[in-house]
């Protein structure tokens, strides 16, 4: 049957039963065995950010499947040159022609700013090399300023491939380009294997909320605790309730201030940056996960607790929802006051929690990296024939002129 979460993917899709992304080969999907990918971000590791962990993530899955991958990046590292993870690194290089020398396909990552990124897919796409752009942040109300840039660099008429990490991303996206130009998704993707539960849920005597960000104004923590506050007041008393706000920020100490005002300190808990695995084993406690940004162009961290087995709490018209069926694997809310009151209400019932997390732990989501893979291959074979002027893209690499 058809998926819903599927119809703007970069090829035709079923799903299982389950609603699980029926994975291809790599391989036989694109025909890639001798791919050249050129990767071009502006901001890479050691920053460390979505696009940074998506871009590497990507790149070093790719190189895994035996492809010739290149990061090319303005981010400063230990060395200009470098391999990591089986991927070249190409570090502060300005743009010349030599890089696209036997490159396949360029696959450029646009964030808010990204100016390496734009020139080089638009020196690409002139010199016929397949290019597709995967926009990694929101453009609500910024599109009318890249639909202006579109139309003034004459874009409209390079074959470029257009994607987006979200539908909620794509949208404006496609209203930026103005031309009913296809922009495929292109999710993110976790190893889903290394988030799923295991073992029993283990038993607790409160209910466990969770939230895990960089501590800085776009992710919104301070509008996150004055939802726990307000949630604390919703609750009955003899209900307890424990939350863990996990990352670092510039905001960190502002937090820690709020949480003393505010008198919380005996049930929130600011832990610090933690790892995978000091987050998983805090997973494993947890029941709700909530993510209060507004402008989350998808959601690497509420896709992690959302795999886990977490209900998650989260925002209307974020890449969120591209994860999340409001009602069964979590809850979609419009404004911060209604996500306190659905909180609160999660807290005050247990049955209808017990019944979204049982499902979340029952049911896996659709973005491992074995479902996303073929779908960057896709985008590359719809952008070989963009490059090709629409025509069949061949078996075979293609070779920059």
């Amino acid at each position: 049957m058809g998926c819903r979460r599927c119809t703007t993917c970069a090829d035709a899709t079923t799903c299982d039963r389950s609603g699980r992304v029926v994975t291809r080969s790599l391989r036989h999907v694109a025909r890639l065995d001798a791919m050249k990918i050129l990767h071009v971000t502006d901001t890479y590791l050691p920053t460390v950010g979505g696009v940074e962990i998506l871009v590497h993530d990507l790149a070093t899955r790719q190189a895994m499947t035996g492809l010739d991958v290149t990061v090319l990046t303005r981010t400063a590292g230990r060395d200009p040159d470098e391999v990591i993870d089986g991927v070249r690194v190409v570090r502060g290089r300005a743009i010349e022609s030599g890089m696209l020398e036997g490159v396949d396909v360029v696959h450029a990552h646009i964030s808010a700013i990204s100016p390496q990124s734009f020139l080089m897919s638009r020196a690409a796409a002139r010199a016929g090399v397949p290019t597709v752009i995967t926009i990694h942040s929101m453009w609500d109300s910024a599109w009318p300023i890249f639909r202006t840039v579109f139309r003034g660099g004459s874009w409209s008429r390079l074959p470029i491939q257009f994607a987006a990490v979200s539908e909620a991303a794509a949208e404006p996206v496609r209203r930026a380009l103005g031309n009913g130009d296809e922009v495929l998704v292109l999710p993110n993707a976790v190893d889903t294997h290394e988030w799923a539960p295991t073992g029993p849920v283990q038993e607790h005597d409160h209910v466990k909320l969770v939230s895990v960000m960089r501590l800085a104004r776009r992710k919104r923590p301070q509008a996150l605790l004055r939802m726990l506050h307000e949630t604390r007041a919703m609750v009955p008393r003899d209900t307890a309730i424990r939350a863990d706000i996990i990352g670092d920020g510039p905001l960190r100490e502002e937090i820690q201030r709020g949480i003393d005002h505010w008198g919380m300190s005996a049930w929130v808990r600011l832990t610090g940056e933690l790892g995978h695995p000091q987050i998983k084993q805090i997973y494993r406690s947890a029941d709700i996960y909530v993510a209060p940004a507004n402008l989350e162009s998808f959601g690497i961290a509420p896709l992690e607790a959302r795999t886990a087995g977490l209900a998650v709490v989260a925002k209307h018209g974020t890449g969120v929802g591209d994860f999340i069926t409001d009602g069964l694997d979590g809850v979609l809310t419009t404004t911060d006051g209604e996500m306190a009151e659905q909180i609160a209400h999660l807290c005050r019932a247990p049955e209808q929690l017990r019944k979204i997390v049982e499902h979340n732990r029952r049911v896996v989501p659709p973005f491992d990296w074995t479902d996303i893979l073929w779908r960057n291959a896709a985008a590359y074979e719809r952008a070989a024939d963009r490059a090709a002027g629409g025509g069949v893209h061949s078996p075979g690499p293609h070779r920059a002129s």
